[in-house]
C-alpha cells in the first residue's frame, strides 16, 4: 500500500506538470523573450510545488521552458520504488518520442498530509552504467607517471602565482579597487596519486588526467576570490616554495581545462573512474546548488572521504591554463588553475602592405596569414586564435575596414573574413595585425 501511494504521487505530479506546461505554451524562442510567459511558467512550477513538494522542492526547470514537455504521463515509466520509513526514493524513465530518453530519481518524505517530493533530479544516463569501462579505467590511470615532462613555459607570460593568494592586496580588476580574499577550502585526499581537473558538470569516458602522478597523500586547497569571483584555485601539495612554474600537462597533451558548466574541480581521478555516470550526474547538480554564494566545496565522490574540490571559473566558461609550480628538488609544491581574473592580454600589433598573397613576416610567422581575391572581395584568412584585431588603413591612416565588423567563417582550422569595399584600397594601403602572444598578472 505505502510503494502505491509513493507511486501515485509520483503519477499525479507528472500528469499535472504535463498540464502546466501545455497551460504556459510553448518556449518563444531563442532569440525572443516575453517576461509574461515566463511568470506564468514561473507560478506553475510554484504551484506544482506546493500542491506535491516539500517547502524548497525544486523541479528542476525553473528559469527556463524547454519546447517539449520534460514530463509525460504516457512516456514516462517508474522503474523502481523503495521505501524506508518516512523516506522513499523512485526512480523512473521516459522515452518520448523524437527526444533523448531521460531518467529521473525522486526523494520524498512522508508527513501528516501524505508522501510528497522533497527533491527530483534528472539525467542523460541510466542507473549502473559505469562512467568509465574499468580496463579503460586502469589504463587512463597508468598514463600518468611521476616522471612525466614539465614543458617550459612559453614565451610572453609574466606571472605572479604568490601574488594571486596574497589576502587583503588591494586589485582593481574592474575598475573598482577590492581586496583579494583566500580562503582554505579544506583538505583533498588523493590516494591513487593521480589528478583530473575538469569540469564536474560535463564528465564522460573521455576525460583525460593529468600526465604527472604526485605522490598520494592529502593537500590543502585554496582558493583566491575578488569582488565574488573566482581568481584562482591551488592544491598545496608541500610547504616548500616553488621555484619554476611549468604548463600542467594532461595525457591527452591538453595544458588547460575546458568549461561548459561554469565549474572547475580538481579531484582523485582514481575515485572518479569507479562511479557511476548517474552518479557524477547527481554530485554536479548538488554541487552547482551549493556554489552559489559559496567560494567553492569540498566532498567525497565515493564516500567519506573527501577526495574533490569544485569552484566557479572565473568569467564562466572558456579554457583556463594550470601550472604546477615546482619546489628546488624538482617535486611539485603546488597545482595552480588560474581563471585569469588578475591578468591582461600581452598583445603585438603588425603592419604589413595591404596586398593579395602569403603574408610571411617573421612577426607574424606561424599564423598562415593570407590575403585572396573573390571578384571585388578580399578574404583573409589565418590559423589559429591568436589573431584579435584586423585592420586596413589608407596610407594616410584612415580606417578602410575593422575587422571587428565583420563576420568569421571557420573551417577546417581556420578563420576567414570577407571584406567587400565599395572601391579598390588604394596604393600603399596596410593591413594591421593585432596578436595574443600571453598575458601578465596584475
Amino acid at each position: 500500500m505505502t510503494q502505491e501511494e509513493v507511486r501515485g504521487r509520483i503519477e499525479a505530479f507528472v500528469a499535472d506538470f504535463h498540464t502546466s506546461w501545455q497551460r504556459s505554451g510553448t518556449s518563444p524562442g531563442m532569440f525572443a523573450f516575453d517576461p509574461r510567459v515566463f511568470e506564468g511558467w514561473a507560478n506553475e512550477l510554484a504551484a506544482l510545488v506546493a500542491s506535491h513538494g516539500t517547502p524548497g522542492m525544486r523541479t528542476g526547470q525553473e528559469g527556463a521552458l524547454s519546447s517539449t514537455p520534460a514530463h509525460q504521463p504516457d512516456a514516462e515509466q517508474i522503474t523502481g520504488i523503495e521505501v524506508d520509513g518516512d523516506t522513499a526514493t523512485a526512480r523512473s524513465v521516459m522515452h518520448a518520442a523524437g527526444n533523448q530518453t531521460s531518467y529521473y530519481k525522486y526523494r520524498l518524505l512522508r508527513g501528516g498530509d501524505g508522501w510528497r517530493i522533497s527533491h527530483l533530479a534528472a539525467f542523460l544516463d541510466p542507473p549502473g552504467k559505469p562512467l568509465i569501462d574499468p580496463a579503460a579505467a586502469e589504463a587512463l590511470l597508468l598514463g600518468a607517471t611521476p616522471e612525466a615532462a614539465l614543458p617550459d613555459l612559453p614565451p610572453h607570460l609574466e606571472l605572479d602565482f604568490p601574488g594571486l593568494f596574497t589576502a587583503s592586496r588591494v586589485v582593481a580588476p574592474f575598475g573598482n579597487p577590492a581586496q583579494l580574499e583566500v580562503v582554505h577550502l579544506g583538505e583533498l585526499t588523493c590516494a591513487s596519486g593521480v589528478l583530473a581537473v575538469l569540469d564536474l558538470g560535463f564528465v564522460d569516458a573521455r576525460f583525460a588526467p593529468l600526465a604527472r602522478r604526485i605522490t598520494p597523500g592529502t593537500y590543502a586547497v585554496d582558493v583566491a576570490t575578488v569582488a565574488e569571483m573566482t581568481v584562482a584555485v591551488r592544491l598545496r601539495l608541500s610547504d616548500a616554495p616553488a621555484v619554476s612554474w611549468h604548463p600542467a600537462e594532461f595525457t591527452d597533451g591538453a595544458q588547460g581545462v575546458g568549461v561548459d558548466a561554469g565549474n572547475v574541480a580538481i579531484l582523485d581521478a582514481g575515485s572518479l573512474v569507479g562511479c557511476q555516470a548517474q552518479h557524477i550526474e547527481e554530485l554536479f547538480q548538488e554541487q552547482a546548488a551549493l556554489l552559489v554564494g559559496t567560494p567553492g566545496t569540498m566532498f567525497g565522490l565515493a564516500g567519506e572521504v573527501v577526495d574533490a574540490a569544485v569552484v566557479s571559473s572565473g568569467y564562466g566558461d572558456g579554457m583556463y591554463p594550470c601550472y604546477w609550480g615546482v619546489a628546488a628538488d624538482g617535486s611539485p609544491a603546488s597545482l595552480v588553475v588560474d581563471f585569469r581574473v588578475l591578468a591582461e592580454d600581452i598583445l603585438r600589433t603588425s603592419r604589413v602592405p595591404f596586398q593579395p598573397g602569403a603574408v610571411s613576416t617573421p612577426e607574424l610567422a606561424g599564423l598562415d596569414l593570407q590575403i585572396s581575391t573573390d571578384g571585388g572581395s578580399f578574404v583573409i584568412s589565418s590559423r589559429g586564435e591568436r589573431i584579435t584585431g584586423l585592420r586596413v588603413l589608407a596610407p594616410d591612416g584612415e580606417l578602410l575596414m575593422d575587422g571587428d565588423q565583420l563576420g568569421t567563417f571557420v573551417t577546417g582550422g581556420r578563420s576567414s573574413k570577407t571584406w567587400n569595399p565599395d572601391a579598390p584600397p588604394p596604393p600603399g594601403a596596410v593591413l594591421e595585425v593585432t596578436q595574443y602572444l600571453g598575458y601578465r598578472h596584475i
